[in-house]
């Protein structure tokens, strides 16, 4: 077993210097930072790069503070304290790093020859400029915010043959270079916002969507000190100057945050294209600390690809995610899919995505219990948590498979081991001493809104009102509601979630709670971290058939802390009210809300800042950890739909991504637009 480890590290590191040296380099002599290319190299070597790294997290900053040749350096040769793991984890580390210099000198010399054919002044001189940037930082360690940009750029280029991964606290990771421009008396902010301009266009470039392009602005430190500083401002500034997709922006709010900085949150999200998102320090900090993690480590938060923490420079991550409407399913039937349920064929996002059929990755066959033949709502409430507790258990033993793979086999991309400086100088894997002092395994859960829109569903119409029977209920959901339509519209009348009526809310509270109980008991490796999220709520609609609140198969079912699609009716403060109720902030690992206003149906006129200040304010008072508030032009979505080539600039919040509407797959559109409640005025 450890020497398949070893040859995994060397199959891997020869991976990356495959595609690097394969690639195809293309310069356009604009500035920093440059570099665009085209990946070579085999689909096996794809592969081993994307098993070895699943691009959530962010990079370490040992290269960006060491340098190249100090990673070669401490890499280049067996020490006397290797084993034979180390050994060969030093060996892949700096296959991997000289493959990225050479990547680097290719550029440099590009650029050179470039110059010297060049004609033109302007373009001859930035052509030198960026042959000397890349010459340097091939070797040493950056000396200017540019030259700190541009190596994080090669390295991010490195990371992904598609152009994909967390980007973390970059206003924090370069600011050391800017610190140092400023006492060398050199800054140009000028200059440094055009090449964070150039960085937002290369990511465009590549390609948008959920592209795990997460930049985490602000924060605090351990002192409680605001973070905020002049790269903050630049990056803040660059996006709302670029407009586009990408990267996906997000803020840290706290006590000291500068006013200044939250009205600029405001001021951008009030242009309706859902950036940035907000994470309330105050809301996720201290359940952290109480789960054991450090008040110093705490503090260093971020965000993942998508919307779920990680600790900045200390952490990886590993999620998964629980079908929660699944399990009323499977408390209905006793065990088994409602019989409505069949295979289809969907595609998780993107309109150009592939096709795949989606399943339940949930056990059947537990018995928890008859439907038709319970006396009492909280009979069934018991089956539920019984099924609950019986498909959790099954998790965690996979989940414990999976950490004990990590403590032992688990090979971590020596592209990123080398990014965490102990990883270098010890030679040891990130997950096993290297970098990861913080373990980050997570199960998320949201879906609790629609399964308990569907819990009190029961309880209204078999137990209270008697609108049917239990076992009419069970026949009218088998059916997908054909021929029982009257039976669904009263059952579509049943008080949701979102609209602030205590008993659903109650409901799906006590869902949480019962959910983040069990995780926060997990008795593994490592620990659990929970959160009530979901990022494949689409998926989920089409594995689970219909349900007791009134949906078809294959409708949608809400994500995270939302209400399902079309439920909310009584506007976004009713929506806030429900979230209150729900154990958000002890869902740290990430429980987001998101509020999607229809511009057309919520009029705010002049107001319309203060308004979504005042939403913010409400969302943070009522222990909301992380706020996403976006705002669309029903009209305008279902126009695109009719006529994309019109609208391509047209931005919507996805999960925890913007994308272009028109590129999205037409039952995600849906989604997006079902999310704003009331009806289609489209």
């Amino acid at each position: 077993m450890e020497r398949e480890k070893e040859k995994n590290i060397d199959r891997c590191a020869q991976a990356y210097a495959e595609l690097l040296d394969g690639c195809e380099i293309r310069i356009s002599g604009e500035g920093v930072p440059e570099g665009f290319y085209l990946p070579g190299g085999r689909a096996e070597s794809v592969r081993l790069i994307l098993e070895s790294d699943n691009a959530h997290y962010p990079f370490g900053t040992g290269c960006l503070y060491h340098g190249i040749g100090e990673i070669l350096k401490w890499t280049g040769r067996r020490r006397s304290e290797d084993t034979e793991e180390t050994a060969a984890y030093r060996r892949g580390i700096h296959t991997v790093y000289k493959a990225v210099q050479r990547l680097i000198l290719r550029h440099a010399r590009e650029a050179k020859r470039l110059a010297e054919q060049e004609a033109d002044a302007n373009r001859k001189n930035s052509l030198q400029r960026i042959a000397g940037i890349c010459g340097r930082i091939s070797e040493k360690r950056p000396a200017t915010f540019e030259e700190g940009l541009q190596l994080f750029w090669f390295l991010y280029l490195a990371r992904s043959p598609f152009g994909v991964g967390c980007i973390g606290r970059l206003d924090q990771t370069l600011y050391p270079f800017y610190r140092m421009e400023c006492r060398a008396g050199s800054w140009n902010r000028e200059e440094a916002m055009e090449a964070v301009l150039r960085f937002y266009r290369n990511l465009n470039r590549l390609r948008a969507g959920d592209t795990l392009r997460n930049l985490m602005l602000s924060g605090q430190n351990e002192a409680g000190k605001d973070q905020t500083n002049e790269l903050t401002w630049i990056f803040l500034e660059a996006y709302e100057r670029a407009g586009d997709a990408e990267p996906h922006l997000n803020v840290r709010i706290h006590e000291n945050t500068p006013k200044s900085l939250i009205r600029a949150c405001v001021r951008l999200l009030a242009k309706g294209k859902g950036q940035p998102t907000l994470y309330f320090d105050e809301n996720i900090i201290l359940a952290m600390e109480r789960a054991g993690i450090s008040h110093v480590d705490a503090c260093r938060y971020a965000n993942d690809g998508c919307t779920e923490t990680v600790i900045d420079q200390k952490s990886g991550i590993v999620f998964w995610q629980h079908e929660m409407v699944k399990t009323v399913e499977l408390t209905l039937f006793n065990g088994e899919e409602n019989p409505c349920v069949v295979p289809v064929r969907m595609r998780k996002n993107s309109a150009q995505g592939p096709l795949f059929t989606p399943k339940t990755s949930l056990v059947k066959g537990f018995r928890s219990g008859a439907f038709e033949e319970m006396k009492s709502f909280e009979e069934f409430l018991n089956a539920f948590f019984r099924q609950l507790d019986f498909q959790l258990d099954q998790q965690f033993l996979r989940i414990e498979e999976k950490m004990q793979e990590d403590e032992t086999n688990t090979v971590t991309s020596p592209l990123v081991g080398g990014s965490f400086w102990r990883s270098a100088v010890t030679g040891k894997d990130p997950l096993r001493g290297g970098g990861f002092d913080v373990s980050n395994y997570q199960l998320l859960s949201g879906t609790i809104t629609t399964a308990a829109d569907s819990l009190r569903a029961v309880e209204e119409c078999v137990f209270v009102r008697k609108w049917c029977t239990a076992a009419e209920l069970k026949r009218a959901l088998a059916a997908d509601f054909q021929g029982w339509e009257a039976l669904r519209q009263r059952l579509l009348h049943v008080p949701k979630f979102g609209n602030g009526d205590e008993r659903t809310d109650g409901l799906a509270a006590e869902i949480g709670k019962h959910f983040i109980r069990r995780v926060n008991g997990f008795c593994g490796t490592k620990p659990l971290r929970p959160g009530l999220y979901n990022i494949d709520f689409g998926i989920f609609a089409n594995t689970v058939g219909a349900t007791p609140d009134g949906r078809r198969f294959r409708d949608p079912i809400g994500e995270h802390c939302c209400p399902t699609p079309g439920a909310a009716q009584k506007g976004p403060t009713a929506v806030v009210e429900s979230a209150s109720r729900l154990p958000m902030r002890d869902g740290y690992a990430s429980s987001p809300l998101q509020l999607t206003l229809d511009q057309g149906g919520f009029e705010m006129g002049a107001d319309r800042e203060e308004i979504l200040y005042r939403l913010m304010e409400g969302a943070r008072r009522a222990h909301v950890p992380v706020l996403n508030l976006a705002m669309y032009d029903k009209k305008a979505l279902r126009a695109a739909q009719k006529e994309p080539e019109k609208y391509r600039d047209l931005i919507v919040r996805v999960w925890g991504f913007n994308a272009r509407f028109v590129e999205l797959d037409r039952e995600l559109q849906e989604h997006i637009i079902g999310r704003m409640g009331g009806g289609d005025n489209g």
